[in-house]
């Protein structure tokens, strides 16, 4: 095999969508790095602040369903593409934003950039889906997903960094640099898996297929796969994971500096640690659900709602500040490793001519969960003047989480 086929076969698609993936994640969080900062420099309060985390999220709600419906009919690949290009323009408007001191530009331009992110989470991983087989798909995926707590930790422990080093309003512009390099690089290694997703979707979702050519997929299909109880089960978990996660990652760092007493940037390096370690549990996941689960989905998920309930107690409950970072990177384990294996999940449920769509009701749920937490937080946090109400609800929507896995089906059985 040629040095080119390596570099635009499966893996290269992999680490393509992987690198575009992390800079738009790094880009998402890293205001709640140092939000006491920015709500000091533009003059708001902790509701308005938890909104420029929060606004990316709530377009991703907004337009994830038909972003999905257009990427079951469009070539994936130019999809995200156009998505990075939108992504990079909106970096450089936050900049410029955050530089004038405008809250309402820079809330806009986090709102725009949310535009790109369920086209550029669901093409990727439509695309990685299409290419891998059931063997190794949730493998792949998994492998894939870990762009996020990557993405997530470069932006919670760099964030302060160059605030330090360059003014608050920097972060805005540095992050522009590697959405411009990996949307290159995505473009380049998706070539091939562009074409066989031309093909799938041609043949009614199997490139290899000598069937007759089936045609796109009709109104009457993308509503089935929107009310399918399967589906939306998925979707619900989704909600709840990343209800878990966006929470711990845009309210920690204050809460360990206004609470315990920790520096911003001794706090930005904990926090970090809460998402990194997503990059294993989250490849980790598929890699046990492929090896030694008989490509079972629904034991992670379980597992990971059920073990993640008691530590949000844990981090609630205590100030002892080793205890609190311990407990934190056991619920960024295990949160993570259920967030791994749903992508895979809900591909599984459906036809693959609809797979974009069964993604991105998944992926709007999850933007929904991602929206609301560090809103609703930030609002009991502003309300009660303590986090107990706070954890509280975490905890609240962790339980749903395992009642969610205990009944869900099993794609795969």
């Amino acid at each position: 095999m040629s040095g080119r086929q390596r570099f635009e076969g499966p893996w290269g698609l992999v680490a393509g969508s992987w690198l575009l993936a992390a800079a738009l994640n790094a880009y998402i969080i890293v205001p709640a790095s140092f939000l006491p900062v920015l709500s000091e420099q533009l003059a708001i309060d902790a509701t308005a602040a938890s909104w420029i985390v929060s606004a990316l999220f709530a377009v991703g709600v907004l337009v994830g369903i038909p972003a999905g419906i257009v990427l079951d009919r469009v070539d994936n690949r130019w999809a995200a593409t156009l998505a990075a290009v939108s992504l990079f323009a909106a970096c450089l408007w936050s900049w410029q934003a955050a530089r004038g001191g405008s809250y309402w530009s820079l809330l806009a331009a986090r709102a725009f950039a949310g535009l790109s992110f369920p086209l550029i989470w669901s093409a990727c991983i439509n695309l990685i889906g299409r290419t891998f087989d059931a063997t190794n798909r949730a493998s792949a995926v998994g492998v894939f997903t870990t762009s996020a707590p990557a993405g997530f930790a470069v932006g919670q422990f760099t964030g302060p960094l160059i605030v330090a080093r360059f003014g608050w309003a920097a972060p805005f512009a540095v992050f522009s640099i590697p959405v411009a390099l990996s949307g290159a690089a995505f473009h380049l290694t998706s070539r091939s898996a562009s074409r066989a997703d031309r093909a799938a979707r041609a043949d009614g979702g199997t490139a290899d297929s000598d069937s007759k050519p089936e045609p796109q997929p009709q109104l009457a299909e993308f509503k089935r796969v929107l009310t399918d109880p399967n589906v939306l089960s998925t979707a619900g978990m989704g909600f709840v994971a990343y209800s878990a996660y966006v929470f711990f990652n845009s309210w920690m760092p204050t809460y360990l500096t206004e609470e315990l007493g920790l520096s911003l940037a001794a706090s930005g390096l904990l926090v970090a640690v809460f998402p990194a370690i997503g990059v294993l549990s989250r490849s980790g996941s598929g890699f046990i659900s492929d090896r030694f689960l008989s490509q079972r989905r629904r034991p992670i998920v379980s597992v990971a709602f059920a073990a993640t309930l008691p530590l949000v107690g844990v981090i609630a409950l205590t100030e002892l500040t080793p205890l609190v970072a311990g407990a934190l990177l056991l619920a960024g384990l295990f949160i993570q490793l259920g967030i791994g294996i749903l992508f895979t999940y809900v591909q599984e449920l459906v036809e693959p001519t609809v797979t974009a769509t069964a993604l991105a009701a998944l992926t709007t749920m999850s933007s929904f969960g991602s929206f609301s937490a560090p809103v609703i937080a930030g609002y009991l946090i502003e309300s009660t003047r303590t986090y107990f109400a706070a954890f509280g609800y975490a905890a609240l929507v962790v339980g749903l989480g395992v009642v969610l896995a205990y009944y869900s089906p099993e794609p795969n059985r």
